[in-house]
């Protein structure tokens, strides 16, 4: 019967450190280690942007050269899909979450986008109208 028993403890929270680490930031955006590698050759033309896209973007800052053999077969099997050959979808999502290319990959390895400076100049706020009532 529901309602029977002691009420949970609040913040019942654990207080151990995380099996996989706390979150970590990037260290800044884009590929940290040289010029940009170049994509695999003979890949359509959406594949191409993908590996620019991804070796731009700041999950690419996690990134050593030592994963880039694996990553030159993600782009490929990205390019398979492209291609019509919808059977390598799942194979491709799950390739694509090992490197953090998805947003559940950047979730299981703890990967934050890099942290704003507090130099930056702060956001501008929208103008908010100035409003009044009208007659009665």
């Amino acid at each position: 019967m529901p309602g029977t028993g002691p009420a949970p403890k609040p913040n019942s929270r654990t207080r151990h450190e995380p099996q996989r680490g706390r979150p970590k930031n990037a260290p800044g955006v884009g590929w940290q280690h040289g010029p940009m590698p170049a994509a695999p050759i003979k890949l359509l033309k959406p594949s191409q942007d993908a590996w620019a896209t991804w070796m731009a973007a700041w999950f690419a800052a996690h990134w050593t050269p030592s994963d880039l053999p694996g990553l030159r077969q993600v782009i490929r099997l990205y390019d398979q899909v492209e291609r019509g050959e919808f059977q390598r979808a799942s194979e491709l999502r799950i390739q694509m979450d090992t490197y953090g290319i998805t947003p559940k990959g950047q979730q299981d390895r703890r990967w934050l986008p890099p942290k704003e400076s507090e130099d930056a100049a702060p956001r501008a706020k929208p103008a908010l109208a100035r409003l009044r009532v009208v007659g009665e």
